[in-house]
């Protein structure tokens, strides 16, 4: 599986925006040579897709690093946030924010080239999403994807579609014996 080079983009300004870009020197002397290749290079091109394990290195790094709590849900609502087109953006805000739930899946694939999030309305403002993936972590998103950056790009994607009180939560996941991540995406108006 891969992941959108824009994803790694946004990933690389926003640390060398809140971390500086000591400390971004710092993760680079922390990460596998091989992602370091991928991460650090100037050719990264945002409509490219590359391995899913550079994520996840990242990830995992950024994760260990103290004070710094909350990185990865911060830094997926900032990827969302600067990812999404005009377009997205407009439909966003047009949208209801059940639509956006219901468009999950197509979302998903902005950024990963394979997996699937399904998702199930199952009452007035409550949708649960289903995501299909193993848990190789060369060739799958890691826990940090599942457990953070998902529900905060769900609970930005309702506040940018105009919901008041989004919320998502990681009820199930495949890194704990389950076949499936899951989540409860609710929003009170």
């Amino acid at each position: 599986m891969k992941i959108r080079g824009s994803a790694l983009m946004h990933t690389r300004t926003y640390l060398q925006t809140r971390w500086g870009s000591q400390s971004v020197s710092v993760l680079d002397s922390k990460l596998p040579a091989s992602v370091r290749a991928v991460f650090s290079s100037p050719d990264l091109v945002a409509h490219s897709w590359y391995p899913v394990s550079v994520w996840n290195a990242i990830a995992d790094e950024i994760s260990r690093w103290p004070n710094k709590p909350g990185v990865i849900r911060d830094l997926a609502a900032y990827v969302a946030e600067q990812d999404l087109t005009l377009a997205h953006k407009v439909l966003l805000k047009l949208g209801t924010p059940a639509l956006v739930m219901r468009q999950a899946g197509v979302m998903w694939g902005m950024y990963f080239n394979g997996g699937r999030l399904a998702p199930l309305a199952e009452g007035e403002r409550f949708f649960r999403l289903i995501l299909y993936l193993g848990v190789d972590p060369q060739a799958d998103p890691g826990r940090q994807t599942c457990r953070d950056a998902v529900p905060a790009w769900q609970e930005n994607a309702l506040r940018l579609s105009g919901a008041r009180g989004g919320q998502s939560l990681h009820t199930r996941c495949r890194f704990e014996g389950h076949p499936t991540c899951e989540y409860e995406v609710r929003w009170l108006r």
